[in-house]
């Protein structure tokens, strides 16, 4: 019985394992039959998307290729048209508005663009404006310096202009749908199954299969090559892909805001427009520009169309770090008012984003290498040597500045400035003096303030014929209104220094002013002798405090009855001009008609100041500021830095926006309308009423 009982037990097992080890079995023979089975779907699938595909994805990459070098070649092959000789100085940008319009008189206005070329290049590129119509595009090339029209051809006109419609596949309604549903069809079916088709099957293999395999020949030699050809080569295209998409769909681009935890663009700002007023010159707007962005790379100003429509103007700073860094800025066509300005440096991440996949779909990493090893020329700074220290007046001083090797200094307009680097710590800003078609050197002149903060004391005393000092590009808050049919100067004491220049200035191109200039004493009189010798001399009156009551200037009839073409200028000390600004706005002066410059504020801690909480848009981090701290201060220590001049809230550099919070302005930059607003505020004196604001950073 124990035998039989044993036998039986024995008899059992093999019965019962013998199931398991069969449907395991069939299990394996199953999924070895499904891999061959689902591998081959996979590769025919990849095999014939990227026989149809591949052919979009080749046309793409070759006419791509040819228009990524569009910008390099085509100043070459069209060089009369595209190029002109360098200048110093150009015509108003209404000038060549209207003689583009005489060439082309159908159409629309659309944009007119400005680009500087490269510092030192004896060309530079040609001004285009361009025409809109429904069925057409022309574009006008015209000579910045001289107005003369060079030229106009289609927007798709010649080589490689065809080669960037068909790659963009303009020649077809919905072309950005093609390309970008080819790039979606890459991304997801050839680029994922390539990757199913290569993938490893065993993760210690995975470094063998990333390189080539030279032992192999034949058929498998090919698909080695194919392989690891097409790994290496699918990163590069995937790139150029995925940053093609957000020209092609919107969902993508503002999927990239949503990302990034980023507002998308808002709305365009409206303009405010005023009865019987209408737009004002180009050169106003192109003049403001100048003075928020100095020296941009290249501008695009587009022409309102309808009357709420604003200035829509993209700017690329000099240092801006790829070709699509926008300077976003909105001006009120009627009054020049800032709308809304944001610096690239200042926009949010997803705006940055978004414009830097434009940059590397367009041209890759080269806008990087470019500047990595280009030549530093110091950025906006530049080392520049005393060449000669005069005495021009009592307690004022002229310094007389030129680049040590006797090359050119960028080029300014009438009422630029310049940061001084006057030592470590000490910038103070001085307007340039000199005509501005010079360019071989800079002239300043500097008034010795009894209860300065240094600044002047150190110019008069420490600063010496030879010496060796830096100094920024130059800036203008101040610009000339080329356009205005009649100028009129007023400067008082040290505040001639841009006024001279715009005379000059406007004494060279044959335009009406007129200038008062207003001092205590001939001898302390900046520039008398050069401003009696000049060919302007008969159209200044001098006005000293010492001298006889019928010469002292009478604002009030000096402002009397303002024309409707006549701008107003003024600089000088503060009081002064607050009671020239005064009389103005009593006078009924229009205040988009009267242009001014302090050379220093009031601003002042007081007591009623509080502490108040800033709030960064773009990240939604809050921190506080200090009763005794301002803004710039509070950011900066959190390494958030905001360009900065004069920290007075007399320049305007560090004009911020705020999105939510009311503003305590301290600044004397903005006019009272655009303070009012509260939609911008200067961080570097001014503070907040509310309990926060919200900045657009």
């Amino acid at each position: 019985m124990q035998s039989s009982g044993t036998f039986g037990r024995q008899t059992a097992r093999p019965v019962n394992t013998a199931a398991p080890v069969k449907a395991n079995s069939a299990r394996s023979t199953i999924r070895m039959a499904s891999r061959p089975v689902f591998r081959t779907l996979v590769l025919q699938f990849h095999r014939w998307t990227g026989l149809t595909v591949g052919i979009v994805l080749v046309f793409m990459a070759l006419t791509g290729a040819l228009i990524a070098y569009r910008p390099h070649l085509e100043p070459v092959v069209n060089r009369d048209l595209l190029t002109v000789p360098a200048c110093s100085q150009r015509v108003p940008l209404d000038t060549l508005a209207s003689n583009a319009r005489a060439a082309h008189p159908v159409g629309e206005f659309d944009y007119i663009r400005v680009a500087a070329g490269e510092d030192g290049a004896a060309r530079i590129p040609a001004t285009q404006v361009r025409l809109s119509d429904p069925e057409f595009q022309d574009d006008v090339f015209l000579n910045p310096c001289t107005g003369s029209v060079l030229g106009q051809r289609a927007r798709y006109a010649g080589f490689l202009a065809v080669v960037e419609q068909l790659h963009r596949f303009r020649f077809v309604d919905g072309g950005n749908i093609i390309t970008g549903t080819t790039a979606l069809l890459f991304a997801i079916v050839l680029i994922a199954g390539g990757l199913y088709m290569w993938w490893p099957r065993r993760l210690q293999t995975f470094k063998s299969v990333a390189k080539l395999n030279p032992r192999l020949s034949g058929r498998e030699r090919s698909l080695n090559r194919h392989k690891i050809i097409g790994l290496y080569a699918s990163l590069i295209v995937l790139s150029s892909a995925l940053t093609g998409l957000p020209q092609a769909f919107d969902w993508y681009k503002n999927g990239i805001y949503l990302i990034t935890g980023s507002l998308p663009l808002d709305k365009k700002p409206k303009s405010e427009p005023v009865p019987g007023v209408e737009h004002l010159p180009m050169e106003t707007y192109w003049q403001h520009v100048l003075s928020l962005v100095p020296n941009p790379r290249e501008t695009l100003i587009h022409f309102p169309s309808k009357a709420q429509d604003p200035v829509e103007i993209f700017t690329i700073a000099r240092d801006a770090p790829h070709a699509n860094a926008r300077t976003m800025l909105f001006l009120d066509a009627y009054t020049d008012k800032v709308l809304r300005f944001t610096p690239y440096a200042q926009s949010s991440l997803g705006h940055k984003v978004y414009f830097w996949t434009l940059s590397w779909h367009t041209t890759g990493a080269s806008s990087y290498l470019r500047r990595k090893f280009r030549p530093s020329t110091g950025g906006a700074r530049y080392s520049v040597q005393v060449v000669r220290k005069s005495v021009e007046a009592i307690d004022i001083c002229t310094f007389e500045l030129a680049e040590p090797l006797g090359n050119a200094l960028p080029n300014f307009g009438a009422g630029s400035h310049i940061d001084v680097h006057v030592r470590d710590g000490l910038v103070r800003q001085y307007s340039l003096c000199n005509d501005p078609r010079e360019t071989h050197r800079y002239l300043i002149g500097v008034l010795r303030v009894p209860n300065s903060r240094g600044g002047s004391r150190a110019m008069h005393e420490d600063l010496q014929e030879g010496d060796v000092i830096v100094i920024g590009e130059p800036r203008n808050h101040f610009p000339l209104a080329h356009a205005a049919k009649q100028s009129l100067l007023v400067a008082g004491g040290i505040g001639v220094t841009p006024i001279l220049c715009m005379a000059e200035r406007l004494a060279n191109i044959g335009s009406d002013f007129a200038m008062h200039y207003c001092a205590r004493s001939p001898e302390r009189t900046a520039f008398l002798q050069r401003i009696r010798q000049s060919s302007f001399a008969d159209r200044v009156s001098f006005h000293f405090d010492d001298g006889p009551p019928e010469q002292k200037l009478d604002i009030g009839a000096l402002l009397e009855n303002p024309k409707a073409d006549t701008h107003l200028y003024v600089c000088g000390p503060k009081g002064f001009m607050d009671l020239v600004i005064a009389t103005a706005s009593e006078k009924d002066w229009p205040e988009h008609r009267v242009h001014k410059e302090y050379f220093s504020s009031d601003v002042r801690s007081l007591a009623s100041d509080t502490e108040f909480d800033v709030k960064i848009a773009s990240t939604g981090k809050v921190f506080r500021v200090a009763k005794d701290q301002t803004v710039v201060a509070t950011l900066a220590q959190q390494g958030i830095d905001i360009p900065t001049s004069c920290q007075q809230g007399v320049c305007g550099t560090c004009l911020t926006r705020v999105i939510d919070g009311e503003p305590e302005h301290h600044d004397i930059y903005q006019s009272d309308a655009e303070r009012a607003r509260n939609d911008q505020f200067t961080p570097c004196c001014s503070r907040a009423k509310s309990a926060m604001l919200v900045l657009d950073l």
